[in-house]
């Protein structure tokens, strides 16, 4: 599902004159937005560390939808709060944050929904944020040059012509993604907008050299009119337009059509979605399973096959043994879904499926100990009656 992104306008970034327009949800958590890690490698400009977010974060320069009275394009970067900057559209070390408006924000379930100091965060999507610890970067180098490591077939889409070629058009270039101990990377080499562009990790971007980032959930503030916004600026290196003047049509802008040609379809991962399916499903066929009508059912069917015989098995026992039952079920449910997920290779299913398990293994084995020591207590009393 190809989502209509956007950008925010300058009013909804910072208000008016008379400081009106502005998002409620901006002015809860500050209008200074920190750069993903990646948006950094792509070339995103920094404006320090002397104005950090709400959350003590750097922050970035960020393109917003509206023209300047120069017919450039409004950039926000921050000092005392906010300033209000225009730069051309053929710029590329300007970063993105996309937003979704109510009527786009309506049509999306986020996965989950959090609050954090009154503000509604949700997730939803997936895009390369952070970068990965040096440990995992040296493995995954590794494994790549050995040619072990296998693409999932996801790739991510950016611009390959450097970020003071104004003149040349996008040249598209795809970044494959890769899965290593259930997490996906992406390889990216660094090309730093200036010299403070400074990761999370402290170190400086470095021209050409590779770098592994995540891909993680995105997080989105939510406004209480509905529109989302991207709590970070996730890509930079993008120009606005190839034109040098902007008339303030978002639709006709470059940026427009890479949000709709390649974002929109690119943190929407089809097999992420697909796995939660598979999961919800199975979550939903276990519960049925191991209900109280299943109990019932069970124990059902073993008086029928009791039926004619002499000795009929005691109510208790019977509750006993369906309820075991059912979690025999609910293990043998697994245990087949699981090597659904190992034939077809997929990894992060089979991850989610272990997790899944681990609450039924523990009541399957919580049952067996119970059914232990009931065996082991009518035993006993069997004895003490021979005796007496």
């Amino acid at each position: 599902m190809a989502l209509d992104f956007t950008l925010l306008t300058e009013e909804q970034i910072l208000g008016d004159k008379n400081g009106a327009g502005q998002l409620d949800v901006i002015k809860k958590y500050g209008a200074g937005v920190a750069p993903t890690d990646f948006a950094l490698l792509l070339g995103g400009l920094m404006t320090g560390s002397d104005c950090p977010t709400s959350e003590g974060d750097s922050t970035c320069l960020i393109w917003s939808a509206s023209p300047s009275a120069s017919r450039r394009v409004c950039c926000v970067g921050w000092a005392s709060g906010g300033v209000r900057l225009s730069f051309k559209p053929n710029e590329r070390d300007i970063s993105a944050r996309p937003a979704l408006p109510p009527s786009e924000a309506s049509k999306i379930n986020p996965s989950e929904v959090r609050v954090f100091n009154g503000i509604r965060v949700a997730e939803y999507g997936e895009y390369p944020q952070t970068i990965a610890d040096e440990r995992t970067s040296k493995e995954l180098e590794k494994l790549l040059e050995t040619q072990s490591l296998c693409p999932t077939g996801k790739n991510y889409t950016f611009d390959s012509v450097g970020l003071e070629d104004y003149g040349i058009p996008f040249k598209a270039t795809s970044y494959p993604e890769y899965e290593l101990d259930g997490k996906r990377y992406i390889r990216v080499l660094g090309r730093p907008a200036e010299y403070n562009s400074c990761l999370s990790t402290g170190e400086q971007v470095e021209e050409e050299k590779a770098y592994w980032v995540r891909v993680q959930p995105i997080e989105w503030l939510v406004d209480e009119s509905g529109w989302m916004v991207s709590k970070k600026c996730l890509f930079a290196g993008i120009q606005f337009d190839t034109k040098e003047k902007y008339d303030g049509d978002f639709s006709k802008t470059f940026m427009k059509k890479y949000l709709d040609t390649y974002f929109a379809k690119e943190m929407w991962n089809e097999d992420t979605i697909a796995r939660k399916k598979v999961l919800t499903g199975l979550s939903a066929q276990l519960e049925t399973a191991t209900g109280e009508k299943a109990v019932e059912a069970i124990k059902k069917r073993l008086k029928a096959a009791e039926k004619g015989k002499k000795t009929q098995t005691p109510p208790d026992r019977l509750e006993e043994a369906a309820r075991m039952q059912r979690l025999m079920n609910a293990r043998n449910i697994l245990i087949h879904a699981a090597q659904q997920a190992y034939d077809a290779g997929d990894s992060a299913l089979l991850d989610g499926i272990v997790d899944l398990s681990q609450h039924y293994e523990m009541l399957y084995n919580a049952r067996k100990r119970r059914v232990a020591s009931l065996q082991a207590r009518r035993r006993v009393q069997r004895k003490q009656g021979d005796r007496g």
